[in-house]
């Protein structure tokens, strides 16, 4: 989740939701979230946001001002969430319900926010996120990814990887030429092999079955191994 102090923005299953608080003074939260997307809406262009202010309402001038303060940013506000029910502007109290027990998503979506480090990460550097971690690079021996979600490399893994660090088991850690000298998911730790691992192409490690298992990309689908 990416915040200010009382403006958060967080991607869910739904999609984005941006949470205000109710008991800010409305021309505040719209600074506040001016700046927060600033920061944060390189890679959201183009998408559709909800905002959740509890029990809050604000006045038809205001949504006004909130859906123009997104569209500088490429964003468009699809609605407003209650904490059983969504509310669409310009349709008086209009509420449609949802049922989050029944509907269905694809498998291999996860929730999460989400931190992209768009350079390669050196001996030295480390990188400590709640969310999953996106590297647009390498990561060199004796760097650290440390990430309470899932970690992605688009290039060389080859420091220590640190993925479900809070315990999330059904965390993955997944690289181009997945090398590191350390690779660990959840309370699972392992070792890169003595031999060179490279040439494999993408590959993907996860926990099945109470072990570290790395699923390599292959012309007949997917093949398994344990490390």
């Amino acid at each position: 989740m990416t915040r200010t102090e009382h403006v958060a923005l967080k991607g869910t299953r739904e999609g984005l939701v941006i949470y205000f608080d109710p008991t800010a003074d409305f021309e505040l939260l719209m600074n506040e979230l001016d700046k927060l997307l600033k920061n944060s809406v390189q890679f959201l262009q183009g998408a559709t946001v909800r905002c959740y202010a509890g029990k809050k309402e604000y006045a038809e001038d205001e949504h006004v001002m909130l859906a123009t303060v997104l569209s500088q940013h490429q964003l468009e506000l699809a609605g407003w969430l209650t904490t059983e029910e969504v509310y669409v502007p310009g349709q008086t109290k209009s509420y449609a319900t949802e049922n989050k027990e029944t509907r269905l998503w694809d498998e291999g979506m996860v929730e999460g926010s989400c931190l992209f480090v768009e350079r390669t990460l050196r001996s030295g550097k480390s990188v400590e996120y709640e969310g999953h971690v996106i590297v647009l690079g390498d990561v060199n021996p004796g760097a650290e990814i440390i990430a309470t979600g899932n970690i992605v490399v688009l290039g060389s893994l080859r420091g220590v990887a640190h993925a479900g660090a809070t315990g999330e088991r059904k965390a993955s850690v997944s690289a181009y030429h997945l090398a590191p000298t350390q690779l660990r998911i959840a309370d699972l730790v392992t070792r890169a092999p003595d031999e060179e691992a490279g040439g494999r192409g993408p590959e993907i490690a996860r926990i099945k079955d109470d072990q570290l298992v790395v699923e390599a990309a292959s012309m007949n689908g997917w093949r398994s191994k344990a490390r």
